[in-house]
């Protein structure tokens, strides 16, 4: 599988998470499998910033109500 390095990007909304950018704070490493329209999967390493984060938090939070 091949496997993209992006660098201060967040693996979800692909934005900037360096220093100054806003998203720096809370950011983790991450790494994901995203399928391409071959049906082929990449692997995407990369950060996960703070904005990602809270919305994924929020998504399991309904989904568990």
């Amino acid at each position: 599988m091949k496997k993209i390095d992006l660098g201060n990007k967040c693996v979800h909304c692909k934005k900037d998470t360096s220093f100054g950018s806003g998203r720096f704070v809370n950011r983790y490493p991450a790494e994901i499998e995203e399928e391409q329209d071959d049906g082929s999967y990449i692997i995407l390493d990369g950060y996960c910033c703070p904005i990602c984060e809270k919305e994924f938090e929020i998504e399991m939070e309904a989904e568990h109500e």
